[in-house]
């Protein structure tokens, strides 16, 4: 009998999980707005952005914006509004070849330079949230490659 409820039970739990799936793309959220009493006719429904990604790349054992970055950064923001900008996430990682303090200090201050040049071209610093991970060992060159950078999420409203 213990047998068949817990069957019954992980087959609902599978069943939920491929169910909600499908709903993670897009969601559709029902805005409504407070004025004194809610008419359901003044009720908007908006379109939730999905989150945007870009990587910025660095040299080993750099930290330097190079221009190629600062003229990614800048075509980027040209094309979205920074009014419109929700929040903002800079996820800081860097290759673990070479000394640890040192490699954790880049990714810190490749966070940092990134969020400056962010702050410089009008986004508020409040919107900006920060992530520092370890730094991870790359098995190849490619792979230490893309480890140097700066990932940007942010999403745009609405």
């Amino acid at each position: 009998m213990v047998w068949i409820s817990l069957m019954l039970v992980g087959a609902g739990f599978f069943l939920f999980w491929l169910w909600a799936k499908p709903l993670e793309k897009q969601r559709i959220v029902l805005l409504v707005r407070k004025e004194g009493n809610s008419n359901p006719e003044k009720n908007t429904l908006i379109l939730e952005s999905p989150i945007r990604e870009l990587s910025i790349f660095f040299e080993a054992g750099s930290s330097k914006l190079e221009k190629e970055s600062i003229h990614l950064l800048q075509a980027e923001w040209e094309l979205n509004p920074i009014s419109q900008i929700g929040y903002l996430s800079l996820i800081g990682s860097a290759d673990a070849s070479g000394h640890l303090t040192k490699n954790r200090k880049l990714v810190k201050d490749r966070v940092r330079n990134v969020e400056s040049y962010l702050v410089s071209l009008g986004i508020p610093k409040d919107k900006i949230n920060q992530t520092f991970l370890e730094p991870i060992y790359g098995k190849n060159p490619e792979l230490r490659r893309l480890l140097r950078s700066v990932q940007i999420q942010y999403k745009i409203e609405t």
